[in-house]
């Protein structure tokens, strides 16, 4: 594991450098040639002048770029990185033979975001059905588990025009308990994010982090519970923290250049949603 202390080796920082332009390379391919207006490269946080994207004329000449950052690869002296950008390297050359010529949905799991590829076993679904049952009976709720599940609802449910007061204010004491209990944000809170509620849209919840924006979607159920978890999923220690100290460490020279960028179906998708939810 790559000792914290210690600045990241010369090498691997431009690994990261070569690694994020040619993301945007395949980002601009992707684009130019797919309806998804979201792209491969969901958010980029450099400047003018931080970035100079690739430029490739197909997803072959794409492909043998990654192969050749995935070979450099082995030259890198932290063991964690070698391996982060390895996997990054193999789910762009996935991804990339995917837009070329095709991947079944379990290729795309496993060789994308390179996890075990096995579908929840009804043991297991039962197991956690009865977990909640259980729960919600200690509670005082009383029925078959779609009874109590409602009835909790019920009880904690937000209105729509009441969940951007509800939400800001969740917003608010999470950014001062992350200060008070994990780490000194840098900046201000008044750089923290905002709630625009959306209706009729394919998310739950998404970070907007460059509009400093979480987009909620109000036509499921929200609860207080939900919103809670939604305030440090997206924001703090969340993603919003997540992004603000990976940009500040990219300038302060202690994180490669990959890191201003957020890329989906790749080595890190994963791990990225998992520390946001660790906030909990």
């Amino acid at each position: 594991m790559t000792d914290p202390t210690q600045p990241l080796a010369q090498t691997t920082l431009a690994l990261g450098k070569a690694a994020a332009e040619a993301l945007l390379g395949v980002d601009a391919l992707y684009r130019a040639e797919s309806e998804d207006r979201d792209g491969l490269v969901v958010l980029d946080m450099s400047g003018a002048g931080e970035l100079s994207p690739e430029s490739f004329a197909g997803y072959a000449e794409a492909g043998s770029r990654f192969e050749e950052l995935r070979s450099s690869t082995e030259e890198l002296p932290e063991p964690d990185r070698r391996l982060y950008y390895d996997q990054l390297c193999s789910s762009t050359i996935a991804f990339t033979r995917w837009r070329r010529d095709g991947l079944d949905f379990k290729a795309q799991l496993g060789d994308f975001l390179h996890v075990p590829v096995a579908a929840v076993t009804d043991a297991e679904l039962d197991t956690l059905r009865d977990e909640l049952h259980a729960r919600l009976g200690v509670m005082g709720y009383d029925g078959e588990l779609t009874a109590r599940c409602a009835a909790w609802e019920a009880r904690h449910r937000v209105a729509p025009e009441d969940v951007p007061e509800v939400l800001g204010a969740l917003l608010s004491e999470a950014w001062d308990r992350t200060e008070e209990r994990m780490v000194e944000i840098p900046a201000p809170k008044s750089d923290g994010m905002h709630v625009a509620t959306v209706s009729d849209v394919a998310y739950n919840a998404r970070c907007d982090y460059l509009q400093r924006t979480i987009e909620l979607n109000t036509d499921p159920v929200l609860t207080r519970p939900g919103l809670k978890h939604l305030a440090v999923h997206e924001g703090y220690p969340g993603h919003y923290v997540q992004f603000k100290l990976r940009e500040t460490m990219v300038r302060e020279g202690t994180a490669a250049a990959d890191v201003f960028l957020s890329v989906v179906n790749t080595a890190s998708s994963s791990v990225f949603e998992g520390i946001a939810d660790t906030g909990m």
